[in-house]
């Protein structure tokens, strides 16, 4: 991300997020940016991990383990 990319946002924290926050960013010398970052970064993590949960549960994904999607019996007549 460069300055020119760079999205501005205003927030409001409680008083306990924002005391982590101020402790976060003193323990890895990141900036108040960069630790909002790595916040937002963990939403979308988490967020996309209940999404591949959901979807596994669903029974629409592909099996993998099916190899090439043929019979084994399918290939005798191949040797």
């Amino acid at each position: 991300m460069t300055y020119q990319t760079a999205q501005r946002y205003t927030v409001t924290l409680s008083p306990e997020l924002a005391t982590y926050l101020d402790r976060y960013q003193a323990e890895t010398k990141v900036s108040r940016s960069e630790a909002l970052a790595h916040a937002v970064r963990a939403l979308q993590e988490q967020q996309l991990a209940q999404q591949y949960a959901e979807y596994a549960r669903s029974g629409e994904f592909v099996d993998l383990e099916s190899g090439d999607g043929l019979d084994p019996d399918e290939g005798v007549w191949w040797e």
